[in-house]
């Protein structure tokens, strides 16, 4: 297989851009992902595929819950998920300065559009990442506005 063909035709897939925030005790922590999809409508069930030295899985696995935040489009967004992209192991203080509320336990950043809290029903391992299926048992709507996407962002993600 030619491997940038292969990069190029994988870069085609449009994605949503979205914060995945966890609490683990005092710990809090986000990362953002596009690789998450809805799975099922009954019971409401959301995947999400999570690199397996992130900071954040453990944290997931351990609590069994985590929530989804829709960045909305606009001036400061890509900064916003890149700076909330970056390796918490290499910048622990990643989450200081970033306007949150804890909402029926789910972190929910207040510069996003809504959010969804999800239950961990099942973890599948897949290559370099976990595949995580959750239940989605909460919800809410912080704002009005477009969702970011990955093609506004400009990031650029396949393998």
């Amino acid at each position: 297989m030619d491997l940038a063909l292969k990069k190029r035709a994988l870069r085609l897939f449009t994605y949503g851009l979205y914060a995945v925030t966890c609490v683990q005790g005092d710990d809090i922590n986000a990362f953002t992902a596009n690789w998450l999809t809805q799975v099922s409508f009954e019971p409401p069930l959301v995947a999400v595929s999570i690199e397996n030295d992130a900071k954040s899985l453990p944290m997931i696995q351990g609590s069994g819950k985590f929530a989804i935040n829709v960045l909305h489009s606009g001036e400061g967004q890509r900064e916003f998920a890149g700076a909330l992209g970056k390796s918490a192991s290499k910048h622990p203080d990643k989450m200081q300065g970033v306007a949150y509320d804890l909402q029926e336990g789910y972190v929910v950043l207040q510069d996003g559009l809504g959010w969804v809290g999800c239950e961990v029903r099942q973890s599948v391992p897949s290559g370099d990442s976990t595949l995580v299926i959750a239940e989605v048992v909460a919800a809410g709507i912080v704002a009005e506005g477009q969702p970011l996407t990955m093609n506004e962002a400009g990031f650029r993600h396949a393998g």
